[in-house]
Order: C-alpha cells, then structure tokens, then sequence
C-alpha cells in the first residue's frame, strides 16, 4: 500500500473530511489532496511529521517501514 492509501485510509478511520484532516495536520488541503490521489510522493519531514501525528503513528509507520525486530537475523 502506498504512502496516500495509507493517509486516505487512516483519515477515514477518524471520520475526517479531507479540508478537517488538513487543519488537524497542519497541511493544505490541496496537498493532502494530491497525496491521497498519489500525484506526491516525496513528502518532506515536516508533512510527514504532521500527518502522522495527526493519524496517531510514527513516522516510520505512515511510510510502512519495516520494524528493526523484524530485520534482525534469526538466532537460534
């Protein structure tokens, strides 16, 4: 799943409206526009930091990055 799936997704968990959204995270509306629509990809630090504070996650987790645990070699 892309990056403005998962947006589009965790904002329509919240009940949000794109312009609502948009206000909680402090982006415009136009950006989270084009993100959701997959128009930006590249987003920079501080609309990551904003959209993911505003989904409740970390950043890490809104670009679906894999945790270090699970990249750490198995031992046995």
């Amino acid at each position: 799943m892309d990056i403005g799936a998962r947006i589009r997704d965790g904002r329509k968990a919240q009940g949000l409206s794109q312009e609502a959204f948009a206000q909680k995270s402090g982006v415009t509306l136009s950006l989270i526009s084009k993100i959701e629509r997959g128009r930006i990809t590249d987003l920079h630090y501080s609309t990551l930091a904003g959209v993911a504070r505003a989904l409740g996650m970390s950043i890490g987790e809104l670009v679906g990055e894999t945790s270090p645990k699970a990249l750490a070699p198995q031992l046995n």
